[in-house]
C-alpha cells in the first residue's frame, strides 16, 4: 500500500482540469469570495503542477488552514501541505506538518506512510550529497596531484 502514497508525490494534474479549477476559483473571487470547496480544489490541483504553482497551492492551503473553523478539512489541508512541501523537496517542513497531523491522529495510515516515504527520500538525498562530496573531494585531490606533476615536469 506504500506505493499508492508514494505516487501522490509524483502525480501530475491535467492542464485542462487545473484550468477548470482556476476558472471556478476566479469566478468566486469576482463574486466576492471563492467557496472553501473551490479554493481547496484549486489548491489541490496547483500542488500537482509546476514548482511555482505548488507554491501558490501552499499559500492557498495555509490560508484555508488559518481561516477554516471546521477541524475535519484541516486534516486534509495539513496532509496536502505535507505533500506540497515534499514535492518542493522541503522535507523538514513536510515532516513538521505530518508530525502535527500524527500528534492528533496517531493511527492515520496515510500520514505515517507519507512520513516514511519522505524520510527515505531525505536519506537518499543526503547519501547523494555525501557521494557527490566524496567524488568532488577525490576530483580535487586528483586535480591537485596532476597540477603538481605538470609543475614538476616543467622544471
Amino acid at each position: 500500500m506504500l506505493m499508492d502514497v508514494e505516487n501522490v508525490l509524483d502525480e501530475r494534474i491535467d492542464p485542462y482540469e487545473l484550468e477548470r479549477f482556476r476558472d471556478d476559483y476566479e469566478r468566486g473571487i469576482k463574486t466576492g469570495a471563492p467557496t472553501v470547496a473551490a479554493t481547496f480544489c484549486y489548491a489541490h490541483g496547483l500542488i500537482k503542477s509546476t514548482k511555482q504553482d505548488v507554491n501558490e497551492g501552499i499559500r492557498l492551503l495555509e490560508d484555508l488552514l488559518r481561516k477554516e473553523p471546521d477541524e475535519m478539512p484541516k486534516r486534509d489541508y495539513v496532509y496536502y501541505l505535507a505533500i506540497a512541501n515534499a514535492r518542493l523537496k522541503d522535507y523538514d517542513r513536510a515532516l513538521a506538518y505530518l508530525d502535527v497531523l500524527l500528534a492528533v491522529e496517531t493511527h492515520n495510515r496515510q500520514a505515517r506512510e507519507l512520513k516514511e516515504i519522505i524520510e527515505k527520500k531525505m536519506k537518499r538525498a543526503l547519501e547523494g550529497l555525501l557521494g557527490a562530496a566524496v567524488i568532488g573531494g577525490g576530483a580535487v585531490l586528483v586535480g591537485g596531484l596532476l597540477a603538481a606533476v605538470f609543475a614538476a615536469a616543467r622544471r
